[in-house]
């Protein structure tokens, strides 16, 4: 926590500029434009000769850097006896050697005394290092230092195209000549198209429909290619790139984080609780089994860089999965575990079942990391974990190892929260309609780079979009009546699931939305907009767009506003509704559920992968309450069905056409 304190004091003065009245300074701003164009085509080798010369050395003078640890040291000794990973080689930070690289450069860069040290270790390491070691090094840094968190990244399938997209795709984007397409535009299947027909029109401040926007792409030509059809019943949620994204941001977010805590892990947990049932919730909309999930084979028809799974990659994750459930089991039948030290701690004294807990179930990848060389697949590489359908099924197994340990050990406090003399009388929603969206999503740093290179100089004068159809649903509201006989502060939880009643310990609970308010004597109505729930972001702006808008505030036609992109680490808000029934609609249930408030509500920066101040929570109940544990329907009925409960079926259509 020092060396944090002591970094953002360092660069105090720049902090306070550049986030001066919300608009990015001049200094900002050529931060900025560095870090784009850097990134830009990160996979090539480096054209920008002043950067290649800046870059010629790291800087290894101690004097300028806050810190100079063992770390650094180590991370200096590899690369002068060529130890580290060749810059065409795959890399993945799952693999011990990779981590420990990726650590090195990342205190070269979170320890740099001023910017034009770390400007220099930036331009050394793109020219010198693995692209992807240099890559998670950078977001790192740019996700931790406070002085530098305003400037933003390019989203993750935007930087490594070729992770996200079908290799035809990619071989053409790859072959793509500019002058060629000129000469032959109508022979080819890539077209121009006018600015105003980009997908999605409205982004998250409203940036495509302004001035501004027009004056920023007046000298950039937006091509779009078409999609690649897709066969799987599940790909319209698998292969989205939001989907995907969303887990690699996260688990980047916590990867590094000092500040380690039972929240910090809970909190991960109920992530990954709410994955899990959002596949469970499309596989029932699907009609797929949903209720107990097992291992998939290889059913990828589109060929892809990355592969399914291996065997190897089975066997070892089957081989720690049955050696957790064990010491679960065992932790379970003797009430104790064995700490790293050999001795033993009684797990139902105290709060040491909290210490069994962060033993049993890690959160941080860091401390997941192998020996052995991880060959590229979708289920060990976190961009691409969600693409894997056998990753649902290792992550049910967790959870419910992780719910039967709490169902055990964690203190039974709950029926205190359960409000006295209130009363959920009725639930009125609007149509819950779900429909395919077509959108263009920018492929441009899969091009060649010699397209963006004019007498030495960076350009940027076409960008090359491809179309896509994604899950998308129209913004609904839904309006609580409740009845009360006194004031009181409550949270309410709703959750949407499947129709199915009776025994509730497969069906998937999904939480849409938590929100605290006060409840008075009498009848109260709320009204919750599907705008206003959580957790939830909207559409961003592109690469392309956000380096337009980046050297059109240099010549100050435009206010560069930092909150320009969404939050990393927030989920998609078009995504929290499974696809819907087209001939018939598909039936599912809400439950809605009132707690008690303890005036105990805190606000982290989570969204911003930010974990230094800790996470958001209303309460100090679990996350995932009623549904961190297995609920047990005879013994816990109270949780699941009373007054400060109310379930309601509800109907989800699909329009198929509608966009």
């Amino acid at each position: 926590m020092r060396l944090c304190v002591l970094l953002s004091f360092l660069s105090l003065n720049i902090y306070w500029e550049v986030f001066a009245n919300g608009i990015g300074n001049r200094y900002f701003l050529e931060k900025q434009r560095f870090l784009l164009e850097i990134l830009h085509h990160v996979h090539e080798p480096l054209m920008n000769q002043q950067w290649r010369l800046l870059g010629a050395q790291l800087v290894t003078d101690k004097e300028q850097y806050v810190v100079y640890n063992d770390h650094m040291i180590e991370f200096y000794k590899a690369f002068n006896s060529g130890r580290l990973l060749h810059r065409n080689e795959y890399y993945n930070p799952l693999y011990a050697d990779h981590y420990q690289q990726t650590l090195g450069l990342f205190h070269f860069f979170y320890n740099s005394r001023d910017w034009y040290t770390l400007w220099q270790n930036i331009c050394w390491a793109r020219v010198h290092l693995n692209p992807g070691v240099f890559v998670q090094a950078l977001t790192q840094v740019i996700f931790k230092r406070e002085d530098y968190q305003a400037l933003v990244m390019p989203k993750v399938y935007e930087l490594w195209p070729e992770t996200y997209h079908d290799d035809k795709t990619l071989r053409k984007a790859r072959n793509f000549n500019f002058a060629n397409w000129i000469k032959y535009e109508n022979l080819s299947d890539i077209k121009e198209i006018h600015p105003q027909k980009i997908e999605p029109l409205s982004l998250e401040g409203g940036l495509r429909n302004s001035i501004e926007w027009f004056q920023a792409m007046a000298d950039v030509n937006i091509l779009r290619m078409k999609q690649q059809k897709r066969e799987n019943k599940l790909q319209h949620l698998l292969e989205d790139i939001g989907w995907q994204s969303y887990w690699y941001n996260l688990n980047v977010g916590i990867a590094l984080t000092e500040e380690k805590s039972d929240e910090l892990q809970e909190w991960c947990y109920y992530q990954l609780s709410q994955v899990l049932a959002r596949y469970k919730l499309e596989l029932y909309g699907q009609k797929l089994s949903y209720k107990r999930l097992r291992p998939a084979g290889n059913k990828r028809k589109q060929k892809r860089r990355l592969q399914e799974k291996s065997s190897k990659t089975t066997q070892m994750i089957i081989e720690s999965l049955k050696e957790l459930e064990a010491k679960v089991g065992d932790a379970i039948a003797f009430r104790s575990f064995p700490l790293s030290n050999g001795t033993y701690i009684n797990l139902e004294k105290d709060n040491n079942w909290l210490i069994g807990l962060a033993e049993l179930f890690p959160y941080d990848w860091t401390k997941l990391t192998v020996k052995e060389i991880i060959q590229p697949e979708d289920l060990m590489d976190t961009r691409t974990s969600l693409r894997s359908d056998n990753f649902y099924y290792y992550a049910e197994r967790v959870l419910q190892s992780y719910r039967w340990y709490r169902q055990v050990f964690q203190p039974s406090t709950q029926k205190i929260f359960i409000p006295s003399d209130l009363r959920i009388d009725d639930l009125q929603i609007s149509p819950l309609i779900t429909y395919d969206q077509p959108v263009d999503v920018d492929l441009s740093n899969i091009l060649h780079a010699k397209h963006f290179y004019l007498a030495g100089q960076f350009v940027w004068p076409f960008t090359l979009q491809q179309r896509q159809i994604r899950l998308q649903h129209k913004d609904f509201n839904y309006n609580l009546q409740v009845s009360s006989n006194k004031t009181q502060s409550t949270i309410f939880r709703i959750f949407l699931t499947t129709p199915v009643k009776g025994s509730i310990q497969r069906e998937p609970f999904y939480q849409l939305d938590s929100f605290l308010t006060v409840i008075y004597p009498g009848i109260n109505r709320i009204t919750r907009k599907s705008k206003e729930f959580r957790g939830l972001i909207g559409d961003h702006i592109s690469y392309t767009e956000l380096h337009q808008f980046v050297k059109l505030a240099e010549r100050e036609k435009y206010d560069f506003p930092l909150n320009i992109s969404t939050p990393n680490c927030g989920f998609p808000r078009r995504l929290i509704l499974p696809r819907g029934g087209t001939k018939n609609p598909l039936k599912m249930r809400l439950l809605i559920v009132a707690t008690v408030y303890d005036f105990k509500a805190r606000q982290g920066n989570e969204l911003n992968c930010d974990f230094t101040k800790g996470i958001s929570r209303w309460d100090e109940l679990p996350l995932d309450y009623p549904f961190e544990r297995i609920l047990e329907d005879d013994t816990q009925a109270v949780e699941i069905s009373a007054d400060h409960l109310y379930w309601k079926d509800v109907w989800i259509q699909h329009e198929e056409h509608l966009a």
